[in-house]
């Protein structure tokens, strides 16, 4: 997972060449703008940053060669995860979880995701040493669900990587 963080922290460097107004740019009515895509990526790592740290900081270590997902955690990994033609499967936003456009730093919101970036880099490689399987962690859509680790991380990097695409896809519009 490590290599995919990576490569999503690396491809997000491309949005610090575009203007301010570039990236306020929503390519249609209700569309996110690049700033807002990165701004929604920085609320739901900051819930997960927050969930995930104490947990794997009191955990014991655990040495597992191979980690096996859980149904629900394959379950929602699927409905995240960008299918190999890029296309999505559509899903609403929880409210708390949208970044609006107009209150953004641009700028700020692309060095914090950054941030956020090694940050979640840190915590995978500190959970390699954890029991993936026994660690929960809520899931942010619904606090009453409890993912394992292993597939909250699967999550995140899949999520990451969804939003990245629909950047991409945002940033062919701009002019």
């Amino acid at each position: 997972m490590l290599d995919r963080t990576e490569l999503v922290k690396a491809s997000s460097l491309l949005f610090f060449r575009l203007s301010d107004d570039q990236l306020h740019h929503r390519p249609g009515p209700g569309k996110w703008s690049i700033a807002e895509i990165f701004g929604h990526l920085n609320l739901t790592r900051d819930y997960y940053i927050r969930s995930i740290l104490p947990r794997i900081t009191l955990a014991p270590d655990y040495h597992s060669d191979r980690y096996v997902s859980g149904w629900l955690g394959d379950w929602v990994y699927d409905r995240v995860m960008p299918r190999a033609d890029g296309t999505v499967f559509r899903m609403k936003t929880v409210k708390a979880y949208y970044a609006s456009g107009e209150t953004l730093d641009a700028r700020e919101v692309l060095e914090s995701f950054q941030r956020k970036c090694d940050a979640l880099d840190d915590i995978l490689r500190h959970a390699a040493t954890k029991n993936l399987r026994q660690i929960r962690v809520p899931f942010y859509f619904s606090r009453l669900v409890r993912l394992r680790l292993g597939d909250t991380l699967r999550i995140m990097v899949a999520h990451s990587e969804r939003h990245l695409l629909q950047a991409q896809r945002v940033r062919v519009t701009v002019t």
